[in-house]
């Protein structure tokens, strides 16, 4: 049955910036961040600045798809540009103050002051954006190509001095060369469970379409579809108390008017030590004897991450990967945890379920029906659009021969970047709650292996018994983290409408 769309908002779409809902089309990506040095010069620059709107992304993606369904392969010319700023930044602008909710509390304080909570390094030891109340916004800037992002800057944003705007520091980003496309330097497919976003484009078409096969809640199979205003201010949200996820929830009002079809940004620089996380992986795989279930360096990090690096989910492909539901196909997200209540195929903290658990039920594996439905209604108001991208030179054979990362212009990483209404309630809580807590979704769980962040050297992690089914066998843990937060901040990105009243 399809979805009925008549009580689903319209988008302003060539008003709302085109990173937030569509997502910037992009194989390189540079981040300028910036500070205001004359305000008179930028407020007037930032009027007539050339932003790339939801409706230019919209419409790359649809000549991309295009030429991809007819086999064309030249490349479609794609550059971007969209910008965002520090609450100073915003402060520099002369916007409106910002009234003391706490609901902002983050976005004010930057997300430096919030270490303890979210238990990353301390913002001293921090190699990039170390906090400054100069640093006033971030220009994203993508194209297809290196020299197509350069032309960007060339023909937007430069001269800095005569727009009011000077350099603090740069990022740059890029997919990963064939056949590794889309996937981070680990190896597994990135980016491959993204939440569906409803509402209606100009045309009346939904933004986000139902797939032939998928259930009128979801837009490709397993890929539920939320209300906006988790992801842009002035729209309905989710209900974190409702019976069922796809029950509208309240009208997610902008704070100050300014924000209104505006997104808060999350910035993080995560490093990536691919040598030294192989060789654990294979280190432990080794250490693990003594049980029925197979155990080697390849599920041991499928099991870590929850999926297979060809982007299958573990829960469905337990023991070896499955490409016939690997990313790019109709099954990749086709799935729930409920039929895997033990963990035994797929860990509790593997990365992927810690970050989204689905229809898991927080310290219960036998949850009634009821349960069920609320655990999902509340974990939909912690979903996070995600935009990042890796960042860094492929491993070289030395650092993969002596296993060990070469630091220097060898980091590498990504460059983690999501959109919400709420710096609180979506990132920092599944941080902090979700990925951080070992004791999420059960006890003993242990931390994500990924993205968790914890001040011990060693962190616990139950791991999976895919052909004994029995908990007994679980192999428990203690992993290093090789995922280093190297610095990042909060920022808001306000709709052009807005901008262009400056």
């Amino acid at each position: 049955m399809a979805r009925d769309l008549s009580g689903e908002p319209q988008f302003p779409t060539h008003e709302i910036q085109g990173d937030i809902l569509a997502g910037l089309a992009k194989k390189h990506q540079h981040l300028l961040f910036f500070q205001i040095v004359d305000t008179k010069k930028f407020r007037a620059f930032i009027r007539s600045l050339h932003l790339t709107s939801m409706q230019e992304c919209l419409d790359q993606r649809a000549t991309i798809a295009a030429n991809k369904r007819n086999g064309v392969h030249r490349m479609v010319p794609a550059p971007g540009l969209n910008v965002a700023f520090t609450f100073s930044g915003l402060q520099a602008l002369g916007v409106p103050d910002f009234p003391a909710l706490p609901a902002l509390e983050a976005f004010r304080k930057g997300m430096h002051a919030r270490q303890s909570l979210l238990g990353d390094p301390p913002a001293s030891k921090w190699k990039v954006l170390r906090p400054s109340d100069d640093l006033h916004g971030v220009f994203i800037v993508t194209g297809a190509s290196h020299s197509e992002a350069v032309d960007v800057m060339s023909l937007r944003l430069a001269p800095a001095d005569e727009n009011g705007w000077k350099l603090r520091h740069e990022e740059a980003g890029q997919v990963r060369p064939d056949p590794v496309s889309g996937h981070e330097h680990f190896g597994y497919a990135d980016g491959v469970s993204q939440p569906g976003v409803r509402g209606r484009l100009p045309g009346g078409e939904p933004l986000t379409p139902q797939a032939p096969g998928a259930e009128d809640t979801q837009g490709q199979k397993g890929q539920d579809v939320l209300w906006p205003g988790e992801f842009v201010f002035g729209y309905i949200g989710q209900d974190p108390n409702a019976d069922s996820f796809d029950k509208p929830g309240p009208l997610k009002e902008p704070p100050v008017a300014f924000m209104r079809n505006g997104s808060f940004l999350v910035f993080r620089r995560l490093a990536q030590k691919v040598p030294e996380f192989n060789r654990s992986v294979k280190a432990a795989a080794s250490e693990i004897t003594g049980t029925e279930n197979p155990v080697n360096p390849d599920l041991l990090g499928a099991q870590m991450v929850g999926r297979w690096k060809s982007g299958a989910a573990l829960i469905n492909a337990p023991t070896q990967d499955d490409f016939s539901i690997a990313d790019g196909t109709e099954n990749v997200n086709a799935f729930e945890f409920g039929d895997d209540r033990m963990g035994l195929k797929c860990p509790w903290a593997a990365h992927i379920r810690k970050a989204y658990p689905r229809d898991d039920v927080r310290h219960s594996t036998q949850p009634a029906d009821d349960e069920v439905k609320k655990a999902e209604a509340f974990t939909q108001t912690h979903r996070m659009l995600r935009r990042g991208i890796a960042f860094g030179p492929e491993v070289t054979e030395s650092e993969a021969l002596s296993q060990r990362s070469a630091g220097g212009d060898k980091t590498r990483g990504l460059l983690f970047m999501c959109y919400v209404t709420s710096i609180e309630n979506q990132f920092e809580f599944v941080q902090q709650q979700w990925c951080d807590a070992a004791d999420f979704s059960q006890p003993g769980s242990g931390i994500d292996p990924i993205i968790g962040q914890s001040a011990q050297p060693l962190r616990p992690w139950l791991g999976a018994a895919p052909v004994s089914q029995n908990a007994a066998d679980k192999p428990a843990l203690q992993l290093r983290s090789f995922v280093q937060m190297e610095g990042g901040g909060y920022f808001f990105a306000p709709s052009i409408a807005e901008l262009a009243k400056l």
